[in-house]
């Protein structure tokens, strides 16, 4: 629900001339008279949180006191509690056994539903919650499929009817998914997961789970997990240290405080120091006053009882807000306690012991390749203890590689239309980049490249900025263009600015020879010019000498230079200390297709320039050098250019 909220508060206060309509309703309301009684942040006294599990038919929203008369369109029909979801519907999951799991281990892990609760966010509503290893049967609306799948894992009905089969298959997105090695997935899905993969490729959430699909050459990629695109704004929580332990605290009232300066107060004073869960306390140093210890088990009987999604989703929502609003620090050794703390930009130490999770012990690969992202500490690994918690935190090392996983995740999900209004709706693009901050002086952040319209809309170009970027996240790149492109034919160098990167294009007037106007662009600007079949394959420093290369064909590869630099009009010279090397039509093509090639460089070499005409005819192959070169340091790595 939407208000413009000088007006709604106009109406609050009883001015005459002010009418409020939530967005999409028919109806205006220009008094408040209905409203008085609602406080969101009051449980509804007849059925407190003490109630039983029974009397609040099932802990959904049966008992409240919203104003449902919001919801009316004009109608005198009985108001249901959602909107119209009769032409399309999006569906998120739960775990099949909530009960199973308080009978095994009497807790139940809310990792589960804060993966479930990332997908949510793609959505602009959510219409069921289904079971993870079934969601699909008797349903053809739209699913986003993260999560962990055990044993066979999640099962995808191979429907008879191919038009109704490829209805179903736009509509899902498999974007971050654990299933081990992969070999029980494909013996029960393999043929669904074939035809799927060759419209889109298959999101693993685990390296372990790349690595095996790979083997039964199904095309994925490594995408991480979604809840790195968390972006809640959560609540300012009520905290007042007399329960260190309690998760369940109230959201601030606004009716009891100066509500603006105690959420100004609180965010702008984050100085909490989280330890969810941590395997190995022996390796904490005496903590701060400022902690607080909390689980991300809900208790079986939070508030009421955990087997209500609704009752999950208020508990991982008041986690959430915590790292979100409080947090200085969150200290864990649970990855969906860490990533979506990352997310929201809280430096994170991840604890672990010998591989000992809270889970149990780490064999299955479930974590391969996501604790990158944060500091780490694990003494039977040589990962010691470093960090003062009484001084500012840096920030998590994998932030880059963190922006890298997120930019991937919005370039595959945009495709839907409904995700990409979503996204935009709630704020969600344009993304602000975790690694923004971490800038470093000692490396070149200013690049250029020259191109036409058509190279916009052509992935081999888009990959040399990527390759750019994934040394220089932070850089600054112009893509100098002759004539004016709209929006509409900016492609994917839009997604690059969406996703937070400083990639813009610029209009230029090429009259001069294409040296001397690549000379005049670094006089006026400096930097680094960068040919489109150009790959850098290292960060480069700052103090390289001014100077370019050229290919077999004459064209400049890479030039440096100063801005207002003499040097650029008088003596660049291509006798420096760095080398661009170029390959021919023939090393190229063996690049790309012959993984018993290997490519020869030396330390010198900075950069790689192949045969473009070879990278437009020919299909890389995966596991060879250009793969390595060219597709293992993209960014929008869910765009396959690779075949096996």
């Amino acid at each position: 629900m939407t208000f413009a909220s000088d007006l709604f508060q106009q109406l609050l206060f009883g001015f005459t001339g002010a009418c409020v309509q939530t967005l999409g309703g028919n109806l205006s309301f220009c008094n408040a008279n209905s409203f008085q009684n609602y406080n969101p942040y009051k449980i509804v006294e007849e059925y407190p949180w003490s109630a039983p599990y029974e009397m609040m038919g099932g802990g959904e929203l049966t008992f409240t006191n919203f104003p449902f008369q919001l919801l009316s369109q004009g109608s005198s029909l009985q108001l249901e509690l959602a909107p119209d979801m009769t032409t399309e519907q999006f569906a998120t999951y739960g775990p099949y056994n909530v009960y199973k799991d308080l009978k095994l281990s009497g807790r139940y892990n809310s990792g589960e539903d804060i993966q479930s609760m990332a997908a949510v966010g793609w959505y602009p509503f959510v219409s069921s919650v289904r079971d993870k290893t079934d969601a699909l049967s008797n349903y053809t609306g739209y699913y986003i499929a993260n999560s962990l799948q055990s044993g066979g894992g999640m099962s995808f009905p191979y429907l008879q009817d191919v038009e109704e089969r490829h209805k179903m298959m736009e509509k899902l997105d498999v974007v971050s998914m654990f299933v081990g090695d992969g070999a029980d997935m494909v013996e029960q899905n393999g043929e669904f997961m074939r035809e799927y993969t060759e419209l889109y490729p298959f999101g693993c959430r685990s390296t372990v789970t790349c690595a095996g699909l790979k083997r039964h050459r199904i095309r994925s990629y490594f995408s991480s997990c979604l809840t790195l695109t968390s972006t809640y704004q959560g609540s300012v929580l009520q905290i007042d240290g007399s329960n260190p332990g309690l998760n369940a605290l109230p959201i601030l009232d606004p009716f009891s405080v100066n509500f603006t300066d105690a959420v100004k107060m609180a965010k702008q004073g984050k100085h909490l120091v989280l330890l969810v869960d941590v395997t190995d306390p022996s390796v904490l140093p005496t903590l701060p006053p400022n902690h607080r210890f909390l689980t991300a088990d809900i208790p079986p009987s939070y508030p009421r009882s955990c087997q209500s999604y609704s009752e999950r989703i208020d508990y991982c929502y008041r986690l959430l807000s915590q790292y979100a609003n409080h947090a200085k620090v969150v200290i864990t050794s649970r990855i969906h306690v860490g990533l979506p703390a990352a997310a929201l930009g809280v430096p994170v130490i991840f604890v672990s012991k010998g591989g000992w999770l809270p889970g149990g012990k780490e064999k299955t690969g479930r974590v391969s390749g996501l604790l990158e992202i944060f500091h780490r500490v694990d003494k039977s690994r040589g990962l010691p203890w470093r960090f003062d918690l009484s001084e500012p935190i840096p920030p998590n090392p994998g932030n880059h590689e963190a922006d890298r996983r997120r930019a991937a995740f919005w370039h595959r999900l945009k495709r839907v239309g409904y995700y990409d209004d979503a996204a935009r709706l709630f704020g969600r693009i344009p993304y602000q980049r975790l690694g923004a901050s971490m800038i470093r002086e000692d490396i070149h952040n200013n690049f250029h490249f020259i191109m036409n319209q058509k190279d916009l809309s052509d992935w081999q170009s888009r990959r040399a900025v990527e390759a750019v970027l994934f040394f220089h996240p932070n850089a600054k790149i112009s893509v100098h263009v002759e004539e004016y492109v709209s929006i509409d034919n900016q492609g994917d160098f839009l997604t690059f600015a969406e996703s937070g990167y400083d990639v813009n294009i610029q209009i230029f007037s090429s009259q001069n020879h294409p040296i001397d106007q690549i000379k005049n662009l670094l006089y006026k600007f400096g930097g680094v010019f960068v040919s489109k079949g150009t790959f850098v394959i290292k960060a480069l420093p700052i103090n390289l000498e001014e100077g370019f290369s050229i290919d077999e064909h004459g064209d400049v590869a890479l030039m440096i230079g100063k801005k207002g630099s003499t040097v650029m009009t008088t003596k660049l010279s291509m006798l420096h200390k760095w080398r661009t090397s170029f390959l021919s039509s023939v090393e190229t093509q063996r690049c790309m297709l012959d993984p018993t090639w290997n490519m020869k460089t030396s330390e010198v070499d900075i950069a790689i320039t192949v045969d473009q005409a070879s990278l437009q005819e020919y299909a890389i192959k995966i596991d060879t050098e250009c793969y390595d070169l060219i597709e293992a340091r993209c960014i929008f790595n869910d765009e396959l250019h690779w075949e096996y």
